[in-house]
C-alpha cells in the first residue's frame, strides 16, 4: 500500500471539506476543537484496527496524520494550524485579517478532482475523517 504524505493528506481534507460545503475553519470555536478530537480519535481507531500486520509504510503515514490531530496539554492543534496555515498561498485566503479563520478558496471542481484522483484506502480514510469532523457540529 501506498504511504500518503500528510501535506497529501491536508490537501484533500480540505477538499473534502469544500465538497462539502465548508469552506473555512474556525480555530477557536469549540465545535471545530470537538471535531478535530474526533478526527483524532478516528484515525487512532484506524490504526488500532489495522494491526501490526498492515504495511510499514502505511502506518506509518496513518501515525504521522494521526499525530497532526493530536491535542497539546492544553487542547490546541497545533501541527494542523501549522499545516493549514502553510497551505493558505494555495487553499487558504491569504492575507487572512480574521486570523482565527482559515478560508479555504478552492473551487468545487478542483476539489472533486483532489478527491477522484486518491487512491481508494487514502479516499475512505480523508472521507471518514471529514464525516467525524462534522458530525462535532
Amino acid at each position: 500500500m501506498a504511504r500518503v504524505t500528510l501535506d497529501d493528506f491536508i490537501e484533500a481534507f480540505s477538499a473534502q471539506l469544500v465538497t462539502k460545503g465548508q469552506h473555512m475553519v474556525r480555530l477557536n470555536d469549540p465545535n471545530v476543537r470537538d471535531g478535530l478530537y474526533r478526527v483524532y480519535k478516528f484515525l487512532a481507531r484506524h490504526l488500532d484496527q489495522q494491526g501490526q500486520a498492515a504495511d510499514k509504510d502505511w502506518r506509518r503515514s496513518l501515525v504521522n496524520i494521526r499525530n497532526v490531530f493530536q491535542p497539546s496539554a492544553i487542547g490546541s492543534f497545533d501541527r494542523f494550524e501549522a499545516l493549514m496555515r502553510a497551505k493558505q498561498v494555495y487553499l487558504t485566503d491569504h492575507p487572512n485579517p480574521y486570523y482565527q479563520d482559515i478560508l479555504i478558496r478552492m473551487p468545487t471542481v478542483s476539489a472533486r478532482q483532489i478527491i477522484d484522483d486518491l487512491d481508494q484506502p487514502v479516499s475512505d480514510l480523508v472521507s471518514g475523517s471529514v464525516k467525524e469532523y462534522l458530525a462535532a457540529g
